[in-house]
């Protein structure tokens, strides 16, 4: 009995889950930008908004969830302070880190960690 051939779609990421691997790229080294990211997947901003859209995403948002999933991730851990979180999410203060943690989980991050991980 031959193995059915994959389909195209079921063999390649979504673009949304490619543009997620680059953001956690970027974010590693300091800033993300969606130029930087267009050009990595040899396209302009304007075809991957496009493209995006039509998954009913944005790039804002993709953005938004990545950083929400590495800051869990970074607390769970619970050794990296808050200040330096901030920083390698890509945010320029630790309060502005702080309100978007607040957001995103309805509590700071220091409150977060100290009753979920404590």
């Amino acid at each position: 009995m031959a193995a059915e051939p994959l389909k195209p779609d079921a063999a390649r990421p979504t673009l949304s889950a490619r543009v997620s691997l680059l953001i956690r790229g970027q974010l590693a080294r300091g800033r993300v930008g969606v130029e930087a990211v267009a050009s990595q997947l040899h396209m302009s901003r304007y075809t991957l908004h496009k493209k995006l859209r039509q998954e009913g995403l944005t790039f804002a948002r993709l953005l938004e969830q990545v950083r929400r999933e590495q800051a869990l991730t970074y607390l769970k851990d619970g050794t990296k302070p808050l200040v330096e979180i901030a920083e390698q999410l890509g945010f320029s203060e630790l309060s502005a880190f702080s309100r978007a943690f607040k957001r995103w989980m309805g509590t700071s991050p220091a409150e977060y960690r100290s009753v979920t991980f404590s």
